[in-house]
């Protein structure tokens, strides 16, 4: 067991040797410019102060040991950083702030006292080169895949609804590259944007005929079964393609969180259990009246039915799949 993890951690240093060394030069870099930027002055080194440049460059060994180290326990090596995202910066934040205390405890019992500034001006160019090593990967890659998508056709879109949802699949039209949204709709966000798509208030009809739309989203999970029949029957009169994602996209896993929900709910709201019924004034009194785990089956209107949790993967999803054939007529397809 031992010989095997030893195996494991190697084949990670491996494979993360470039990531390890380019670490190695930031830490030191980082601090290094901290003291340029405090002392030199008139295009040199001040020599009445020089004796910090020579306490760094006895500390910084250590200091560049006990970095690395720091940054494997926080797990910044082995990952792929190319899909990197909001739970591996807060790992990068939590490292650089450790190694961070690390520099001004190590040099001030040890070493000497440096500057407030030299800290402050390291510890932020630190930050700032461990994330450009770990994020400018992802960072080129996206930008490329954009300049590539700008120059290739694309078919217009236009999102319904400019919450969560409507981010989720913004980010599934950058990834497919077929369909690019140029436009969303949503009275709360008018006149803003969102992820750089302008955000309109209006109706459907201007929005299609000023952005050339041939694809609608919808990605309003509020929206009502009339108002998405009433969005159906103008894409069909116009020759647009309508999909509705507003079940699917809203949890990945299928299942549809009862209190995210209700605490949209600001009317009155119906909860079907076990077929009885029981309507409450707001969203936020049936939060309080359940007090056990449920989860969505289906939502008509203002009535929600629910029911206790079963341990089946994809457990709330089919019963959306069979809301949106009922009331579309249509099978779910997806990108």
């Amino acid at each position: 067991m031992e010989k095997t993890k030893k195996k494991k951690v190697l084949s990670i240093l491996r494979k993360d040797l470039w990531i390890i060394l380019l670490d190695i030069i930031a830490v030191n870099a980082a601090y290094i410019l901290a003291l340029l930027i405090r002392f030199y002055v008139n295009f040199k080194f001040r020599p009445t102060v020089l004796y910090y440049l020579q306490d760094f460059l006895h500390f910084a060994p250590f200091y560049t040991v006990l970095a690395i180290l720091i940054f494997a326990i926080f797990r910044l090596y082995g990952g792929l950083w190319r899909y990197a995202g909001l739970n591996d910066m807060n790992r990068i934040i939590g490292a650089n702030a450790v190694t961070n205390v690390i520099q001004v405890i190590g040099t001030a019992l040890f070493i000497r006292r440096m500057p407030i500034s030299y800290y402050v001006i390291g510890a932020v160019l630190q930050f700032g080169f461990i994330v450009a090593i770990r994020f400018g990967y992802r960072i080129l890659m996206v930008e490329k895949k954009k300049i590539a998508s700008r120059k290739t056709p694309a078919i217009p879109a236009l999102i319904i609804g400019a919450g969560e949802t409507g981010r989720k699949i913004i980010r599934n039209l950058d990834e497919a590259s077929v369909f690019r949204a140029v436009a969303i709709l949503d009275e709360e966000g008018a006149g803003k944007t969102f992820d750089g798509v302008p955000v309109l208030d209006g109706t459907l009809e201007e929005a299609v005929q000023k952005y050339k739309v041939r694809v609608v989203f919808i990605a309003d999970p509020r929206m009502t079964p009339q108002e998405r029949k009433e969005i159906k029957a103008f894409c069909e009169k116009n020759n647009l393609e309508m999909q509705d994602y507003t079940g699917f996209m809203v949890n990945l896993g299928g299942r549809v969180p009862l209190t995210a929900l209700l605490e949209s709910v600001k009317g009155p709201v119906t909860i079907r259990l076990d077929q009885e019924e029981k309507t409450y004034e707001t969203g936020e009194e049936a939060l309080h009246a359940l007090t056990e785990r449920y989860e969505v089956v289906s939502v008509e209107g203002m009535t929600v039915e629910i029911r206790k949790p079963i341990n089946i993967a994809y457990a709330g999803y089919d019963a959306w799949v069979e809301q949106y054939k009922e009331e579309t007529g249509e099978d779910l397809s997806f990108f």
